[in-house]
This record gives structure tokens, C-alpha cells and sequence, in this order.
């Protein structure tokens, strides 16, 4: 027995139990005890019959027992990467690959909550409040046989299938097979709801005392701007041979500077200032939400960018930080950061910003916090980032009044990113 989510695991033949039919181990021993009897008293009609039954009783088993040997199952969503909103496939296939038919083949998947059935008909909720899927089919030698079910992802989160349950048994219905499989790892990523900012400026470098915050500087080789002489300290790579052999003296190849803005999106999980293990769902959503649109703002400006969030990544397949950096697949990294994020924080924000340094938060970066609660400790941490020469910035998500806050520069998007109560990831 073989069950996986795309990719086959492996597991044992499960647990094999009767299906509770009245030929119970008891009954099995009197017919034989009968068919003694029976046989020892001249009795071979009865003998003749209970040897009959014993034999279907046998044959009953070992079909049960290797009913759901060599079967295969599938469950495969046709994209694990969506946005709320978003419609997919779920194909459940399960293939018998023995010459030993199956005249009766029950399965049982749990679809996790955040994602709903759009096929149609009332859902059928397990007691855990997951969505169960239950089909019922025979499977002939060498069949497949693939269900599939139109799924919609309702909110952000990364998203398990299973448990599953898989039944079968001999012909008669004497007796059944189970294997059950544990909940897999996460397979699909429900990405944060985003809101376009095309009026969001990221704020730019700016004097802080009587020195100068600024942005890394470096060398750019695809832009060439000429040759000059060498100077002691100069790489030996940059050297122009060719330009060195013709003048009799050693010339190096010069470049335009580029400047990379970095900027950091500092996202507060804890919905409440008081009581961290406070859970107002509502709160977190915002801030998510503001953190997915402002990563995709600064990917729009040119801006390399990172993150860092405070929370328990659901499912734990991202981590808590990521880097400021760029390419295609940074903003899809960031996004499946976001996507997990909950609000059962185990450390402050600043903790976690503090325990990365540098690779989190590296010098001259911009720092953008965004939170629906602004905990004291946490804005103390990110005033401090500017007075060592980070621009710094925060967006206020949540449903109090405006906090006001010396040297820190807060904007207002309440309204923007305003997240109906009760929704939350899984």
C-alpha cells in the first residue's frame, strides 16, 4: 500500500481489521469444532457444509488481508501556489496493480479548513471542522481510477491534506482492511491578499546629526564608463590587458556605481500590547496583507527586499527571515513567509530582527514596520534603527486611534488594508 501527495510514500500494510460481520473468531471455531463432530459421527452433509464455510471464511480472509497490497494512492492538487480566491483540481487516483480485484474500494480524504469544495453539494464537516471527501468504487486488476474536485482556496495559509482513510475487503464482506495515513506535509501555499500602493514612497536616505545615511554604493560591471591608470589598491581583475599593452602603462577598466535601495518589511505578529497570546485574527490579516503589498510595491521601485515576521510559521516549510535580496523567485519567497504567518508569537519582533543582525537588517537598509498594534519595545527597536542611520517608516493597519509616537514616522492605512474579523489563515 502506497500512499503520497504527487510523489508516492511509502508506508506499512496498515491496520487490518473485521468489518464486525456476524463470522467472528468464536463462530469460526464452533463450525470447525462441528464439522468434527459432524465428520466423526457420519454427519457429511454437515460436515460437507461446515468445511464449505470454513473454506469461504479462509478465502474471505486472505482477499481481505491482501486487498489493498500493491494499491497506490494519489492525491494531487493541480497548483499549489494561488492567491485567495483561487480555483484548482484536486485529483485523487488509486490504482490496484495486482491481478487480485477489489470488489468494493472505499477512500476518505480530508480537505483542511481554508479550503472549500466548489463542485457543488452541502460539504460533509469531520469533527475536527475539515471538509471530507468520500468515495466509493470497486477497482478491477490493473485499474486506475482518478476523482477529481474543484477546490477554492478561501483564505491565506499553507494548506496539509489528509488524514486519509482507505478501505477494502473480500467479496463476501466478511471481513476489511484500513490503512490510514497522518495529515502530509503542507503541499499548498495560499499567498496573502495584496492592495496596489502606487502612491507609496519608500522614504529615502536623509542626515541624521551631522553625518550622512547612506546606501551601498557598487560597482556595476555591466556598466562600463572607461580606462585609467592604475592606482595602488586596485583588483588585478579589473585590469585592461589590451589597453595596457598598447600605451606602454597599466590601465583599469572603470564602472558607473549602482545604488541598490534595501529595504526591510518588519512585521509585527502580536495582535495585542498586553497580552501576547492575545488572538485578534482580524489584526493580523491587516498587517500580512500590508507587508505582501508593500514587498510588491518595492519589487515595482527596483528595491531589493527582505523580511521578517515573529510568528510560528504554519507548517514550517519558510523561515521567519528572509533577506533582502532580488530575482524572481525573492518575491514568491517572501509571499510563502507571509502565507504562514500566526499569531501565536513565541518571541518579540525585535528579538528576531536582533538574533539575524545584520543578514536581516544590513547597513543602510530602509525598514518598514508594519503592525496593527504598536508595542512599545518594538517601536523603541525601530527608532533606534534610524538614529544609526536607517530610514525608517511605519504603517499603522489597525482599529484603534492613530498612536503618535516621537521620532517615528507613521502612515495611515486603515482603511486600505481593513480585514473583515474572523478571517485566518490555518
Amino acid at each position: 500500500m502506497a500512499i503520497g501527495d504527487g510523489q508516492i510514500v511509502e508506508t506499512r500494510h496498515g491496520r487490518w481489521t473485521r468489518s464486525g460481520s456476524v463470522v467472528s473468531d468464536l463462530i469460526v471455531a464452533v463450525i470447525f469444532i462441528v464439522a468434527i463432530v459432524g465428520a466423526a459421527a457420519g454427519k457429511l452433509f454437515v460436515a460437507a457444509l461446515c468445511g464449505l464455510v470454513l473454506v469461504l471464511v479462509f478465502v474471505s480472509r486472505l482477499w481481505a488481508r491482501l486487498a489493498l497490497v500493491d494499491v497506490e494512492y494519489r492525491c494531487v492538487a493541480s497548483n499549489d501556489r494561488l492567491m485567495v480566491g483561487d480555483e484548482f483540481d484536486l485529483a485523487l487516483t488509486v490504482e490496484n496493480r495486482k491481478p487480485l480485484p477489489l470488489p468494493w474500494f472505499s477512500l476518505t480524504e480530508f480537505v483542511p479548513t481554508g479550503l472549500a469544495l466548489a463542485d457543488g453539494g452541502p460539504p460533509r464537516l469531520s469533527q475536527f471542522g475539515m471538509t471530507e471527501v468520500k468515495e466509493v468504487t470497486s477497482l478491477g486488476q490493473y485499474e486506475r481510477i482518478t476523482f477529481h474536485h474543484r477546490l477554492k482556496a478561501l483564505s491565506r495559509g499553507h494548506y496539509a491534506f489528509g488524514p486519509s482513510r482507505i478501505m477494502s475487503g473480500d467479496i463476501f464482506g466478511f471481513y476489511q482492511a484500513t490503512v490510514e495515513a497522518l495529515r502530509r506535509p503542507p503541499g499548498v501555499v495560499v499567498y496573502p491578499r495584496t492592495v496596489p500602493l502606487p502612491d507609496f514612497v519608500l522614504p529615502a536616505s536623509r542626515p541624521i546629526g551631522d553625518s550622512l545615511s547612506q546606501l551601498q554604493r557598487v560597482d556595476d560591471p555591466t556598466r562600463p564608463s572607461g580606462l585609467r591608470e592604475y592606482r595602488p589598491g586596485d583588483p588585478a581583475r579589473r585590469i585592461d590587458w589590451k589597453a595596457t599593452a598598447r600605451r606602454d602603462a597599466v590601465y583599469v577598466r572603470t564602472y558607473d556605481p549602482s545604488v541598490a535601495q534595501r529595504v526591510v518589511i518588519l512585521v509585527e505578529c502580536d495582535t495585542s500590547e498586553l497580552d501576547r497570546w492575545s488572538n485578534r485574527p482580524e489584526l493580523l490579516e491587516a498587517a500580512v496583507s500590508g507587508a505582501a503589498s508593500v514587498a510588491v510595491r518595492s519589487v515595482e521601485l527596483g528595491c531589493s527586499v527582505g523580511v521578517v515576521v515573529n510568528c510560528n510559521i504554519a507548517g514550517g516549510i519558510a523561515p521567519p527571515m528572509v533577506a533582502p535580496g532580488a530575482g524572481p523567485e525573492q518575491l514568491t519567497t517572501i509571499m510563502t513567509t507571509l502565507a504562514g504567518a500566526t499569531s501565536m508569537t513565541a518571541r518579540p519582533l525585535e528579538s528576531v530582527a536582533a538574533e539575524y543582525g545584520a543578514e536581516a537588517i544590513p547597513f543602510g537598509a530602509t525598514i518598514v514596520y508594519v503592525a496593527g498594534v504598536f508595542r512599545s519595545s518594538a517601536t523603541d527597536f525601530v527608532i533606534d534603527l534610524g538614529r544609526r542611520g536607517h530610514p525608517i517608516v511605519a504603517l499603522y493597519v489597525g482599529a484603534d486611534d492613530m498612536p503618535d509616537i516621537p521620532n517615528l514616522p507613521i502612515q495611515d492605512y486603515r482603511s486600505v488594508f481593513t480585514v473583515h474579523e474572523g478571517a485566518d489563515a490555518d
